[in-house]
């Protein structure tokens, strides 16, 4: 498991300075949390250097209000043609139900032409309502119109 938390090197980020390309990854377990800029670009470089990426678990970390608005626009511009084009299967524990990891759900939607299930469960600590935006992600257009939105309840402490 991957921790996306920001950590610059020698004041340069990492998003600078990643020199390979992980060609045999196929499954990638990310620790994030959707509220600043840094983290978010850490996933984004991961993804677009994980070329046989089938499947991508993300833990959301708590305790962080959202920071920074990554909205549709922002996440598109993020988005390559080669990016997730074997992503088939996204799960995501802890959703906290803010605007960017919402964002960021339906991006994969719309994107992955292979996704067949995007898997979401919230922790006990949510106080947010999962109704009206789980009714917007089951809306949202999908690159493959089978992918399944599969809503998981509570994931528990985790």
């Amino acid at each position: 498991m991957l921790s996306t938390f920001y950590a610059p090197v020698n004041g340069v980020s990492i998003l600078e300075t990643l020199p390979c390309t992980f060609g045999n990854l196929e499954i990638l377990k990310l620790l994030m949390h959707f509220s600043e800029l840094p983290p978010i670009l850490f996933m984004f470089c991961l993804l677009r250097n994980t070329p046989n990426l089938e499947k991508l678990k993300i833990l959301i970390c708590w305790g962080e209000e959202q920071k920074i608005e990554a909205n549709e626009e922002f996440l598109n511009a993020q988005w390559t043609d080669r990016m997730c084009a074997k992503l088939q299967v996204v799960q995501l524990t802890g959703i906290d139900w803010l605007p960017n990891a919402l964002s960021f759900m339906e991006l994969i939607l719309s994107k992955a032409r292979f996704l067949h299930s995007l898997a979401v469960s919230h922790d006990d600590k949510c106080s947010v309502s999962h109704k009206d935006p789980l009714n917007e992600l089951l809306k949202c257009r999908r690159a493959l119109a089978q992918a399944q939105v599969l809503f998981q309840g509570s994931a528990g402490y985790y």
